[in-house]
């Protein structure tokens, strides 16, 4: 039995995993006690990937139909990977040539979007081709901080990360940490750096319509909202903030712009004014703003519960907005930009001009990193004037 060192393909954290390999077939999967990252976490995706890795319906090589195309009819032939790799791409090929490169299309979701070398080359085989018709699963739940991040930060790919370590104050929207292990934030047990943060005494709140998993005495309390109302909610807070008095006046003179504008747009939704839309009361808004706003270091972070919501992108804009005018933006226990393994900011800067927008008969779209809205896809296959 030999044990290699390896890692999950899973999520984004990468938890570092040990295979125990036996004539060369992985018997087994257990988390790397000695990994410096993950420190001996792994949920229960990685460890029993094998399941997936061994069932019997996997694909493991090419396979090609003949005949009847209904299910459950026509017949499988395994083929080898040049001939099949040739006879795919001659057909893009022929359809490339008869109907122009938008007809044809390309799916990437999750494993692959984790693959540095997949998502890229994926990317770059399409350019080849000269199809913009690309579709990805981040635009079914998380395009609105790619756009958010464009118009705040000038690029989609600057997400402040919150400062759990050193926090006072976290608040944590439309997420289930426990479950979903949080999304843009690569912490692989980011429940253990809660647990630990509220027994130093740092308070932590989840935002959420439903009693989660996530909140317990060692971990935090849930604020229960209606469904889909966070914008009124970091509206209200935002507004609280404001009347309060602590916008720090040092940050805004040094580092904003439209701080008019801003206060323009909250203006209409005090505590009083959004309390029964957002389900609480308005004294128990106005204390959450009290808390978050007195806490000598306070974060934020938000996922996939508001981000697929009607006001996704808005959301994104108020969550930097709280971190930014109460001077926790880029500081220690605050929000901070992780660089990670290379300036990820500079390859999604946004562009200058104002052609992100075209006219399509499903509305106004543009690109969001590349990739169309996914729910489109079925409309361009079936009911399209240049189908895909």
């Amino acid at each position: 039995m030999k044990t290699i060192a390896t890692f999950c393909r899973v999520c984004e954290p990468s938890c570092g995993l040990v295979a125990q390999v036996e004539d060369n077939i992985v018997q087994r999967l257990q988390p790397d006690r000695n990994h410096p990252v993950s420190q001996g976490f792994a949920c229960h995706k990685g460890v029993n990937y094998l399941a997936i890795h061994q069932d019997p319906d996997r694909l493991d090589y090419p396979l090609q139909r003949e005949g009847s195309r209904q299910p459950g009819e026509g017949q499988w032939h395994q083929q080898d990977w040049d001939s099949a790799i040739a006879a795919v791409g001659d057909q893009l090929a022929q359809i490339r040539d008869q109907y122009g490169a938008d007809a044809i299309g390309g799916y990437i979701g999750n494993p692959t979007a984790f693959n540095a070398l997949g998502s890229q080359g994926i990317g770059e085989f399409f350019m080849g081709i000269g199809s913009r018709r690309i579709f990805n699963s981040g635009t079914q739940d998380c395009s609105n901080k790619f756009a958010a991040g464009e118009a705040v930060f000038g690029t989609s790919t600057l997400h402040p990360l919150p400062d759990i370590d050193n926090t006072d104050c976290l608040l944590i929207f439309g997420e289930n940490p426990k479950v979903s292990h949080m999304s843009f934030i690569s912490i692989a047990d980011p429940m253990a750096k809660i647990r630990a943060a509220c027994q130093r005494g740092a308070r932590v709140f989840y935002i959420n319509p439903r009693r989660i998993e996530s909140a317990s005495p060692k971990t935090g309390e849930v604020i229960q909202i209606l469904p889909d109302t966070d914008f009124y909610l970091m509206a209200a807070l935002l507004h609280e903030i404001d009347a309060l008095g602590r916008f720090n006046q040092a940050v805004l003179r040094d580092h904003s712009n439209h701080v008019d504008e801003l206060r323009e747009v909250i203006a209409p939704y005090s505590a009083d004014s959004v309390a029964d839309v957002v389900g609480l009361s308005a004294g128990d808004i106005r204390a959450l703003a009290d808390t978050f706003s007195a806490a000598k270091r306070a974060s934020v972070h938000m996922s996939t519960g508001v981000n697929m919501g009607r006001q996704g992108t808005l959301c994104y804009w108020l969550l930097q907005m709280l971190s930014f005018v109460t001077g926790n933006l880029d500081r220690e226990g605050g929000n901070f930009y992780s660089e990670g393994f290379y300036p990820a900011a500079k390859a999604g800067r946004a562009r200058p001009d104002d052609s992100l927008f075209f006219s399509t008969r499903y509305g106004e779209l543009r690109h969001i990193r590349g990739a169309l809205p996914s729910n489109l896809l079925p409309d361009m296959i079936l009911d399209d004037d240049n189908p895909v």
